[in-house]
């Protein structure tokens, strides 16, 4: 699990790797790409759409080996996000307000402090979905009566890697 940190002025710092190691040889890896998402000034224009857009962020999974076999195979990869405690880490904006969604899909999802599934796939080492990757958009809410325009607030954004045998 790695930890990111997503500013608001509406700001993200990342480290830019995690891993999930199991059985010795046998490994997968998560890696993330694209932080810090930031958004530093907000307009007029995002509070009439009601969001300011802050960035965008990208995930690798990659079944990997040191020596020998690829180990079990297929094996069932799950990505997951949340917000890491405390949440928010500073300032005054509600977790809430920070919005994510996968690029394949329409559907904005509040941040929690609870872990949310962005994607699973079953993976074969060297084969089906190995490595596979997505990316996920990240948005803040914005309301005239709500959001001030000078609100900071920073948030850590954990990652988790769950790998299974189907």
């Amino acid at each position: 699990m790695r930890r990111h940190a997503v500013l608001l002025l509406l700001i993200a710092f990342a480290v830019p790797r995690v891993g999930a190691e199991a059985q010795g040889n046998r490994r997968t890896n998560l890696t993330t790409t694209g932080f810090p998402v930031t958004a530093t000034t907000t307009t007029p224009v995002d509070y009439d759409a009601g969001f300011v857009a802050i960035g965008s962020t990208g995930f690798t999974v990659d079944l990997r080996t040191n020596t020998g076999g690829g180990g079990f195979s297929p094996r069932v990869t799950t990505v997951r996000v949340r917000c890491g405690s405390p949440c928010p880490a500073s300032g005054t904006l509600p977790v809430s307000g920070l919005e994510w969604r996968r690029a394949d899909l329409g559907v904005w999802i509040p941040l929690t402090t609870a872990f949310a599934e962005v994607e699973a796939r079953t993976a074969t080492f060297n084969g089906t979905n190995d490595p596979w990757s997505n990316s996920i958009f990240w948005r803040y809410a914005l309301t005239w009566a709500g959001t001030p325009p000078t609100a900071e607030t920073q948030y850590y954004i954990e990652w988790e890697l769950q790998v299974t045998a189907p």
